[in-house]
């Protein structure tokens, strides 16, 4: 049988949600139907390349100097069919940051138009962008960013101790997506009796700002950059998400993997990923966050952890066969 030729045009390569994704691909039953290359662009130059492939799949996110690019990139390909997988835009960000949202909107419906099919990455996207009118109900699907195995499926599964002071942890980014402020702002008003902690992994930006916001309370830890992953999660009794815009969450994924429940914002796709395995909150309101924070050790979380890393198994041979749709459409 003659393997479909995919090409990914990436123009960030940093490890992250979309590299990681990519991983899919090396999967037995897709690495048998396609034949899987990974291009690196420059999204703002004006031509595209002529690409050897049957199959283009963007993953830039539409900006209005890229548009000559994706319109040469059709022309310059027109035997080849062209997805695009939309990593990056989702309600919330337009809400905080778009000022003109009809010229918003009509940048995505031409990018989209230079594609003959558009994946999004959560539900919440997908119904948020056929509001907008930039794509149809019938050229979208929806597939869940695959999630490589860190260890993660061998971390021990969650034995709570009576007694044991409650363990929240989080890593990402230091930045405003990721809504670190208002994790720590409601751990600051932990009372003295509430045996929780928090443990935030990570860099970025906001790393001074954060540390300066947490600055006197001692049930606040930084540990750094994560280089392993099993074993932060392996350390921490609860995974919290507390993003401002998020348009799936990897990390969600990540902590469902290695068995620990969550505690996630209502951001984009993160409330899809709950389910049995944790609780949602409106983490805008800080008194939600912190009576969230207070009941934690009522909740059955050994069960919730459980039910998570079931979970996720399951999402995971469904991205397989959702790709496999969509390489054999």
């Amino acid at each position: 049988m003659t393997k479909v030729r995919v090409v990914h045009l990436l123009d960030d390569f940093a490890m992250g949600g979309v590299t990681n994704g990519l991983r899919v691909f090396d999967n037995p039953h897709l690495a048998k139907i396609a034949k899987t290359e990974t291009v690196r662009i420059n999204p703002q130059q004006w031509l595209a390349p002529k690409v050897l492939a049957d199959i283009i799949v963007t993953h830039s996110p539409p900006r209005w100097k890229g548009m000559p690019f994706l319109v040469s990139l059709r022309w310059r390909n027109p035997d080849a069919q062209i997805i695009h997988v939309e990593h990056s835009y989702c309600r919330e960000l337009e809400t905080l940051h778009v000022r003109h949202q009809r010229r918003f909107h009509w940048l995505l419906k031409l990018a989209f138009r230079c594609a003959d099919r558009v994946i999004a990455v959560s539900k919440a996207q997908a119904a948020w962008l056929i509001e907008t009118g930039a794509i149809a109900h019938n050229h979208i699907d929806v597939i869940y960013p695959y999630s490589r195995d860190q260890g993660l499926s061998a971390v021990p599964a969650l034995k709570r101790k009576f007694g044991d002071p409650l363990i929240v942890g989080s890593y990402g980014r230091f930045c405003e997506a990721k809504g670190y402020e208002r994790l720590i702002a409601a751990f600051k008003r932990l009372d003295a009796a509430d045996t929780v902690q928090l443990v935030l992994g990570g860099m970025g930006e906001r790393d001074a700002a954060l540390k300066q916001l947490a600055k006197g309370c001692d049930r606040i830890h930084f540990v750094g950059k994560v280089e392993d992953t099993a074993a932060f999660m392996r350390s921490i009794d609860v995974f919290a998400v507390p993003s401002l815009y998020e348009t799936f969450g990897q990390v969600a994924s990540e902590a469902r993997e290695a068995g620990r429940p969550l505690l996630v914002s209502t951001a984009g796709g993160l409330p899809e990923q709950v389910g049995k395995a944790g609780i949602i909150v409106n983490c805008d309101n800080e008194d939600e966050l912190l009576g969230a924070l207070r009941t934690l050790h009522t909740l059955p979380l050994e069960e919730m952890g459980r039910a998570g890393r079931a979970e996720v198994q399951v999402c995971i041979q469904n991205r397989i066969a959702a790709w496999h749709a969509a390489l054999c459409r």
